[in-house]
C-alpha cells in the first residue's frame, strides 16, 4: 500500500466517525487490542471472529472456510494462522492521531454532483413549487446562515449526521464543518443521493417480486379449502403493494430524503414484504389437505410496537394450532381476566411462553414453526412492557426471570429451525431476527453468550447465502442488517448501563467519605 493511497484513506476516515471494523462482530479494529487479520482474499477480520469461524468449521469436520464477505474458499489451517495486516494498523494509528489533534479533512470533488432523476430540470419545470421550496430550505448554512448557491451546495456543502436528528435535511458550509462539526460524520449531497437511489432500486426490485407473488396467490387460492385464507393472503399482498408504491413515490418525489427517514422507510417495507414472500413460499409447499387458515397470521405481527401490543392471550386462539379441549394452554386462557393486575398478567404471559416452549420439545411441523415463533415473540414483548411497570425493588428480578424464559424458548426454536432449514433460509433468519430484537428490548439483562450466538448465526447466513436467488438474497441481506442494528443497540444500552453503574458507585463512595469527614470534624469540636 503506497503512501498516496494510505493518505487518502486516512483523510476519508478522519473526516467523520467512520471506522474500519470487523464485518462479523462489527467491532472497530484496534492496532493493539483488536488487530485485523488479513485473509488470502484480502478481507480483514478480527482474531476472535476468525478463530470462532475456524472452530465452527472444524466442529463439523470441514477442512475449508469461506470468507464472510466474498465467499472465497481456502483451507481452515490457513485462516487460523492468518497474518496481521500491519499496513492497516499503521493507517488506524494515523487516524487516531489525526482525531486527537482535532483535524477535519473534507474532500471536495472536481465535478459537481449529479442530481436524482426526480430533481432534473424537466422535473423542476413540472413542479416549480416543490423546486422553489427545496431551494428555500437549502439556500443558507445551518450555522452561520450564509447563502449557499446550487453549485456550492452540490460541491462543497456537507450534511452532518450527528447534528441532524430531526426530519429536515440541513447542510453546512465547509468553514462551519471545520469549526463546529469537527470529528462528526459528514456526508456530501452526492453521497446522500447515491444512498437514496440505491434504496429506491431495492424497493423496486422488492415490488416486482411482491407483484409476482400476488399473481401466484390468485392461482393458489383456488386450491384452498378455507376461503378466508385466500382472501386474507390476497388482501395482505395488495395492502403491502399499496404501501410499497407509496414509499417509492415518496422517495421519487423528494430531492434529498433525511438518512434516518430513508432507513426507516426501507426497514419497514423490507420487514413486511419479506414476511409476505416467506409465507407465500410456504403456501406453495403446504399440502392440499392441510388447513392453512392461520398461516398468514404471522404477517400481522411485525416488529412494530403497535402490532405487538395485545393486551391478552386471545391472539393464541387464532394463531396456534392444536389447542385441544382441556389442554393446559386453553385452561390458562380461560383463567385470564381483564381486571388482572400487571403482575398477574406478566405471570400469565410467562406461563403461556413456558407451555409453548414445552410444545417445541416435540418436533413440530415446519409449517407451524413460524406460528409458534410469533406467539412467543408477542408473549415476550408484552412481558417486557409489564415488567417495566413493576416496582423498583421487584423490577430487576422480574426482568431476569423473563430473560431466562427467552433463553429457554429460543434455544428450542433455533434447534427446530436448524433441523428444518439451512442457515441461509429466510425463516431461520427470521428466528434470528426475533432473538436479536429481544436482545435489544432486554439489553439490561441480556447475556453476552446469546449475543455471540446471534453473531455466529448471522455469520453463517452471510457465508452461505450464495445458494439463494438474487431477490431472496436481497431480502436476507436486509434482515441481517436489521439483526446487526438490534445487536449494536443492545451493546450501546449495556455500555450506558455500565457507565451509570460506575457513576452511581463513585457518587455513593464520595458521600460516605463526606459523611466520615463531617462526623470526624463534629467529634473534634
Amino acid at each position: 500500500m503506497n503512501d498516496c493511497s494510505s493518505g487518502r484513506l486516512v483523510s476519508f476516515l478522519v473526516e467523520g466517525d467512520d471506522v474500519v471494523s470487523c464485518e462479523v462482530c462489527l467491532e472497530p479494529f484496534q492496532p493493539v487490542e483488536r488487530p485485523p487479520k488479513i485473509l488470502p482474499c484480502g478481507h480483514n477480520f478480527c482474531d476472535q471472529c476468525l478463530f470462532s469461524l475456524c472452530c465452527h468449521q472444524q466442529y463439523y469436520l470441514l477442512d475449508s472456510i469461506r470468507c464472510p464477505t466474498c465467499r472465497a474458499s481456502f483451507p481452515t489451517d490457513v485462516a487460523k494462522v492468518a497474518p496481521t495486516n500491519w499496513d492497516l494498523c499503521k493507517i488506524l494509528e494515523n487516524v487516531q492521531r489525526g482525531r486527537e489533534v482535532n483535524v477535519t479533512v473534507i474532500h471536495v470533488p472536481d465535478n459537481p454532483t449529479q442530481v436524482l432523476p426526480s430533481t432534473s430540470e424537466s422535473a423542476k419545470s413540472k413542479c416549480p413549487e416543490r423546486a422553489s421550496t427545496i431551494r428555500a430550505q437549502r439556500e443558507k448554512c445551518g450555522d452561520c446562515k450564509r447563502k449557499l448557491s446550487t453549485k456550492i451546495l452540490a460541491k462543497a456543502a456537507r450534511f452532518c449526521q450527528n447534528c441532524n436528528k430531526g426530519e429536515r435535511t440541513t447542510f453546512y458550509c465547509l468553514e462551519c464543518c471545520v469549526n463546529k462539526h469537527n470529528g462528526h460524520s459528514l456526508l456530501s449531497l452526492s453521497q446522500l443521493q447515491t444512498a437514496q437511489l440505491k434504496v429506491l432500486g431495492e424497493l423496486r426490485e422488492l415490488r416486482s417480486s411482491l407483484k409476482a407473488s400476488s399473481q401466484d396467490s390468485t392461482s393458489l387460492s383456488q386450491g384452498f379449502h378455507d376461503l378466508s385464507t385466500a382472501c386474507s393472503s390476497k388482501g395482505e399482498l395488495n395492502d403491502a403493494l399499496t404501501a410499497l408504491d407509496d414509499a417509492i413515490r415518496l422517495i421519487e418525489s423528494t430531492a434529498v430524503l433525511h438518512p434516518y427517514k430513508l432507513n426507516e422507510i426501507q426497514m419497514k417495507q423490507v420487514r413486511k414484504c419479506s414476511r409476505l414472500l416467506c409465507c407465500s413460499q410456504e403456501l406453495r409447499e403446504v399440502p392440499g389437505n392441510v388447513s392453512t387458515s392461520s398461516l398468514y397470521q404471522r404477517i400481522s405481527t411485525p416488529r412494530a410496537k403497535s402490532a405487538l401490543d395485545v393486551g391478552s392471550l386471545d391472539f393464541l386462539l387464532a394463531a396456534l394450532p392444536k389447542l385441544l379441549p382441556g389442554s393446559e394452554l386453553l385452561r390458562l386462557l380461560e383463567k385470564t381476566s381483564l381486571v388482572d393486575t400487571a403482575e398477574q398478567r406478566l405471570e400469565t404471559f410467562l406461563k403461556a411462553a413456558a407451555i409453548i416452549t414445552t410444545i417445541l420439545y416435540d418436533d413440530v411441523p415446519k409449517e407451524e414453526l413460524a406460528l409458534y415463533a410469533d406467539a412467543l415473540l408477542i408473549c415476550f414483548h408484552q412481558a417486557n412492557i409489564l415488567s417495566r411497570k413493576a416496582s423498583p425493588s421487584k423490577k430487576p428480578n422480574s426482568r431476569k426471570l423473563v430473560w431466562k424464559g427467552v433463553q429457554m424458548a429460543y434455544t428450542e426454536l433455533l434447534r427446530v429451525g436448524a433441523k428444518n432449514y439451512p442457515s441461509y433460509h429466510p425463516e431461520r433468519i427470521a428466528l434470528l431476527d426475533d432473538l436479536a430484537y429481544l436482545c435489544h428490548l432486554y439489553a439490561d439483562v441480556c447475556d453476552q453468550a446469546t449475543v455471540t450466538i446471534c453473531m455466529i448465526e448471522a455469520a453463517r447466513a452471510r457465508a452461505s447465502d450464495e445458494k439463494l436467488a438474487e431477490v431472496d438474497r436481497l431480502s436476507v441481506v436486509q434482515r441481517l442488517k436489521e439483526v446487526d442494528y438490534h445487536l449494536l443497540e443492545c451493546r450501546r444500552l449495556q455500555r450506558l448501563q455500565e457507565l451509570r453503574t460506575t457513576k452511581s458507585a463513585k457518587s455513593s463512595k464520595l458521600k460516605r467519605i463526606w459523611k466520615f469527614l463531617f462526623r470526624r470534624s463534629k467529634s473534634d469540636k
